[in-house]
């Protein structure tokens, strides 16, 4: 704490100094304040500019005060200016770790006892750009001490002649994205690399025929990152695994069964896989997979099928994230159950059932998606004969998370979207939300969709004949409408029509959100329904 308030205080300082001298330098030459023309105003911020490149010229040696400051401060700094700190994460996105070489350059060109603190300090020097020449890799090398390496490549191609000179013994992390380094890093893994804890590698998705280099031992490694590649099954680090992440083209096969299998630490499970077809089941057996530490599972396949195989045979911990996400959901009736247990909570975690849920719907193909804190569904095709189907699935969800109160979100309309939405009924439905974006009078369509039928003629005053019936939605609460046209007339009369009081509806509110009202006065409207105890607005 002392150490932060004393850099606050420097800082402070220095800056107060620096805009001072600057205000000093354009106060000497400034103008008459009167009216300036266009050029007077440009010669301004010219001088503005020169006053600036003047104080900074004046300032560049002058490192009596920096001199003066706690090493602890001083690590501070440059640590905060390079996330130095987080250079093993393997959190840390790409082009953050990318840019700390240029960061690092461009610290050096501050005064001189800057530039010899960092060339003195080995924690600078601990990333290792594969892409830079060997002379460079070499100067880094030997300014690093005894650190460990964060070795990467991730603009430009890897250079075989600068990553024989990166020590084995020393490699901590390991990232690439660069396709045809790919062979280079798999020859260095051969090697074993005794304190290597995060490698992320990037492979073609077009593999050669050239046979791939086995990976040597790698007994501390935490954080598995591969794209386009796969581990082989028989590797003895994998139980020591806390993350995995695979981005695959294949369906699940049994060398990747027996890699989850093997991973009984596991903390953390990506696999993205894109199977073009799916054939039959998986050829030899294997028994259930169980990974008793799994906290966060992410999957995206291509079918039901193919992520199907995979999720019958998982064991998960209690209480973990799940996302599940299907880019062609076709016979969903076959894995009802199946999605339904990857959805629901273990056995122990009653008192965590979420309160609410989301329902979105969206595309011009459409698909769905269902989530709460912790769980997440996404479906990306909705067959118009099969919506019952996803209604029961829908319904399994509920059931299987004690009915949270859910929020129906639309963003694209068509026939089967309100076919999907009508059978939201009998569900604790409490707010719809609907998107529109321009299209023309939506918002009855939407109250048909929801139970309305088209209204009885209307006068100004309400309707002519009252023919309500009983509304679908029992708990819903609240409706907003963005972005369409609205005929104030007719939508208020169906409003009144099916939620007459007799109804008793929980609706308390309607809003529309940057919609065109036309036919009648909010003001007039919104008294109409006041009257049924409902509140309408705009904004």
């Amino acid at each position: 704490m002392k150490s932060t308030l004393r850099i606050i205080s420097v800082i402070q300082a220095r800056v107060d100094a620096f805009l001072k001298e600057i205000f000093d330098i354009c106060e000497s030459s400034e103008d008459d304040p009167t009216t300036k023309s266009l050029s007077d105003t440009i010669a301004t911020e010219i001088a503005i500019f020169d006053a600036v490149e003047t104080v900074i010229r004046r300032r560049r040696n002058e490192h009596t005060l920096f001199s003066r400051l706690a090493t602890d401060i001083v690590h501070s700094i440059f640590g905060i200016a390079l996330d130095v700190d987080r250079i093993h994460d393997p959190d840390l996105p790409s082009d953050v770790l990318g840019d700390n070489r240029h960061q690092l350059e461009g610290m050096r060109r501050v005064p001189s006892a800057w530039n010899n603190f960092l060339l003195s300090s080995p924690k600078y020097w601990q990333v290792v750009d594969i892409t830079r020449p060997a002379k460079a890799i070499a100067s880094v090398i030997e300014r690093s001490g005894s650190a460990p390496l964060c070795v990467c490549s991730f603009v430009g191609p890897s250079r075989a002649s600068s990553i024989r000179l990166v020590p084995a013994t020393r490699a901590q992390t390991l990232r690439s994205n660069d396709v045809k380094g790919y062979p280079l890093y798999r020859r260095f893994l051969q090697n074993t690399i005794p304190v290597l804890q995060t490698l992320e590698l990037r492979a073609s998705p077009w593999p050669s025929d050239d046979p791939i280099e086995s990976l040597g031992n790698l007994p501390f490694i935490r954080h598995l990152k591969a794209q386009w590649w796969q581990p082989p099954a028989d590797a003895a680090w994998f139980i020591g695994l806390k993350e995995l992440v695979l981005w695959r083209t294949l369906e699940p096969d049994m060398e990747l069964l027996r890699v989850l299998s093997a991973c009984t630490n596991l903390e953390r499970l990506n696999i993205f896989s894109m199977d073009e077809l799916v054939v039959g089941e998986l050829s030899g057996t294997i028994s259930p997979i169980t990974l008793p530490r799994l906290r966060s599972i992410w999957l995206k396949f291509k079918s039901s099928g193919s992520v199907v195989k995979l999720i019958r045979r998982l064991i998960i911990p209690q209480c973990l994230r799940r996302t599940l996400h299907v880019k062609q959901a076709l016979d969903i009736g076959l894995y009802v159950a199946d999605y339904g247990r990857f959805i629901s909570l273990e056995e122990g975690c009653s008192g965590q059932y979420p309160n609410s849920a989301d329902v979105l719907i969206q595309g011009s193909y459409p698909g769905w998606e269902y989530k709460t804190e912790s769980r997440q569904l996404v479906l990306e095709a909705l067959d118009g004969e099969e919506i019952p189907v996803h209604h029961d699935l829908v319904r399994e969800f509920q059931s299987a998370l004690k009915g949270p109160s859910l929020t129906v979100t639309i963003k694209y309309q068509s026939e089967k979207t309100w076919l999907f939405l009508k059978y939201f009924g009998d569900q604790n439905v409490q707010t719809i939300v609907v998107h529109f974006a321009g299209q023309f009078l939506g918002a009855v369509d939407l109250l048909k969709a929801i139970g309305a039928h088209p209204a009885h003629p209307s006068g100004p005053d309400g309707p002519m004949a009252n023919t309500a019936t009983d509304w679908p939605f029992k708990s819903l609460r609240s409706i907003y409408i963005h972005d369409t046209h609205v005929k104030l007339v007719e939508f208020t009369g169906l409003v009144e029509e099916h939620l007459h009081k007799n109804s008793r509806p929980l609706l308390e509110e309607i809003v529309f959100v940057n919609c065109n009202l036309i036919g009648m006065e909010l003001a007039q409207a919104a008294e109409r329904l006041a009257a049924i105890g409902i509140n309408l607005q705009g904004v």
